[in-house]
């Protein structure tokens, strides 16, 4: 495999599809990476919108009606779109690399070193381990941004 040279410390990358694999698996299954993930806001206003007025003119029932209503104009209205989960699994090899060297980049910095790159569980470590600071996550998601755009 060629070694990318924006890799921390000039090490070759990992496989990157075992990486990637287990960054997804981060991303879909860490709570705080959804929250930050979520691209429906707009759909929820819409249906939250709907459910408030609903509610306010009608009650309990208007509720039901206004909210349904609501998560079906927000549906309609909104674009149409893939989660960023799904958008990161459809990255080509190029991208994967770019992200998978970028996240390196992020967790370098923010102490972890090369040899906990070495394995998938080691990674997967990693990344549980540093992505409970905020600004390590912030740094994940830029990463991940970079790479769609690469």
């Amino acid at each position: 495999m060629d070694s990318y040279d924006d890799y921390p410390a000039g090490e070759p990358i990992p496989e990157p599809a075992a990486m990637h694999g287990e960054l997804i698996r981060f991303l879909t299954d860490n709570r705080d990476m959804r929250k930050t993930a979520r691209s429906a806001l707009k759909q929820g206003l819409w249906a939250g919108g709907g459910a408030m007025a609903g509610g306010l003119v009608m009650g309990p029932i208007g509720g039901l009606v206004g909210g349904i209503t609501g998560s079906l104009v927000g549906f309609f209205k909104a674009d149409d779109y893939d989660g960023v989960v799904l958008q990161l699994s459809k990255l080509n090899q190029h991208q994967r690399q770019f992200l998978l060297a970028n996240v390196g980049q992020v967790l370098v910095a923010a102490g972890a070193t090369t040899q906990q790159f070495a394995t998938t569980e080691n990674f997967r470590n990693a990344l549980h381990s540093y992505a409970q600071q905020d600004s390590i996550r912030d740094g994940m998601w830029q990463a991940c941004l970079n790479a769609m755009k690469s």
